[in-house]
């Protein structure tokens, strides 16, 4: 029996609100946002026959790409693109600011730069991380940029490639 990538997934989201301390009431305080009163997420599982990766993994470890224009590549047969600003600054274990992101960006044909053609689907700051199932598109590319003087560090895993 052949290998198989079975890759799982899951989002959660709690929408908060941060109430003021009011005096003889409440001390500061973030509470769930009371017209949702849940979080809300979804998880999910893709099989398939690929057993490909991409990403920079050898033997548990990631070699980070940089935010100064890195392209990860993608087609029909990619199964889950995952993207995470490391909060280090490339290359370094230097911890990046607060205006360090990461902007991510489709694009249907590979370029340098964030283009005219470019669609910026997310921002990502220090920590953060976005998944893709099924990108879907024939010959596209995810481009990730930096903000900020110094570029970051952005972990990715591409399965299904």
């Amino acid at each position: 029996m052949a290998n198989v990538n079975k890759t799982s997934f899951a989002v959660s989201v709690t929408p908060k609100i941060q109430m003021d301390a009011v005096d003889g009431v409440n001390l500061a305080m973030d509470v769930i946002n009371e017209n949702i009163r849940t979080s809300v997420g979804g998880s999910g599982e893709i099989t398939s026959d690929d057993d490909d990766i991409a990403g920079g993994w050898a033997n548990g470890t990631n070699t980070a790409v940089t935010s100064n224009g890195s392209l990860l590549a993608f087609d029909t047969d990619t199964d889950l693109v995952f993207i995470k600003h490391t909060g280090k600054l490339f290359g370094t274990t230097t911890n990046s600011s607060s205006s360090q992101t990461v902007k991510v960006a489709i694009d249907g044909s590979e370029t340098s730069g964030v283009t005219g053609d470019s669609v910026i689907i997310a921002e990502l700051a220090n920590g953060e991380a976005m998944a893709i199932p099924r990108p879907g598109i024939a010959g596209g590319y995810i481009l990730v940029t930096g903000s900020g003087s110094d570029h970051v560090g952005v972990e990715t895993l591409i399965v299904g490639t």
